[in-house]
């Protein structure tokens, strides 16, 4: 009877932390990033991680490079990171838009790593 009211309270505690309500939900923020634009700039936040950590694998101090690489980025997209975050905020809600989101970045990173490897 103890495991079963133990198994009953998980379940009432993780069911607790998952939401379906649709009043959970975070409505689109007015300068919410196109999806075709926020797969461009994660990719390219893709691409400076691994630069990063590339740089990471020989020893150098990369926490100064992180925040100027995203500068960069956000520029070039002409985005803040605020935007950034309130747009993934809200496509993190819906998890196919977010599979759809990142097979289109694995795509694009696949391009780009070919169009390299050819030059």
């Amino acid at each position: 009877m103890k495991k079963l009211f133990f198994l009953f309270a998980a379940l009432l505690w993780l069911s607790s932390c998952y939401s379906t309500h649709e009043e959970d939900k975070i409505s689109a923020p007015v300068n919410l990033i196109e999806k075709e634009n926020i797969i461009l700039i994660i990719a390219d936040i893709e691409i400076a991680e691994s630069a990063l950590r590339q740089k990471q694998n020989f020893g150098h101090e990369t926490d100064y490079l992180k925040e100027s690489y995203y500068h960069a980025i956000f520029t070039e997209h002409e985005v803040t990171r605020a935007q950034y975050d309130s747009s993934m905020a809200y496509y993190r809600q819906d998890l196919e838009a977010m599979d759809e989101i990142y097979e289109e970045v694995i795509t694009r990173l696949s391009v780009i790593e070919s169009e390299v490897q050819h030059q």
